[in-house]
């Protein structure tokens, strides 16, 4: 941990193994795709952070499989995130945030991660990626 804020995110893999992404609005920071995150609300917990983040960037409704190993920094806070699978209930996610999700195999996830221009964001996503499928 570097002493920044905390955010809290998900990684959502289905049942056949594909990854969620989403690709942040106007490519925010550099990033063309990576996970959902964000800061907690007044009191909300590390995990109901996570899960309100995923619904409001995806659109996706999740419930928690395990919390992924790790803290990741990013360029503006440290990052914990959370290894879901999808409900199977979905709502449009908040375009403000987010152009557009995907559903995608691990190796085409690494590839689109990579197209992120934030060098920060880019190697904390390939190694949240890592991590979660690796735990999974």
């Amino acid at each position: 941990m570097t002493g920044k804020k905390l955010a809290y995110g998900g990684v959502v893999v289905d049942s056949e193994g594909r990854i969620l992404l989403r690709e942040p609005t106007n490519h925010f920071d550099g990033y063309v795709w990576t996970f959902p995150k964000g800061r907690p609300n007044g009191g909300e917990t590390q995990e109901e952070t996570a899960l309100r983040e995923t619904l409001e960037e995806t659109g996706v409704f999740a419930e928690i499989v395990d919390r992924i190993p790790g803290s990741f920094p990013g360029g503006t806070t440290d990052n914990i995130y959370f290894l879901m699978r999808p409900t199977g209930r979905t709502e449009s996610p908040c375009k403000k945030e987010t152009a557009s999700v995907l559903w995608t195999p691990p190796d085409k996830a690494r590839r689109l991660i990579g197209e992120t221009t934030n060098p920060v964001g880019l190697k904390r996503d390939l190694a949240v990626l890592e991590a979660a499928i690796a735990l999974r």
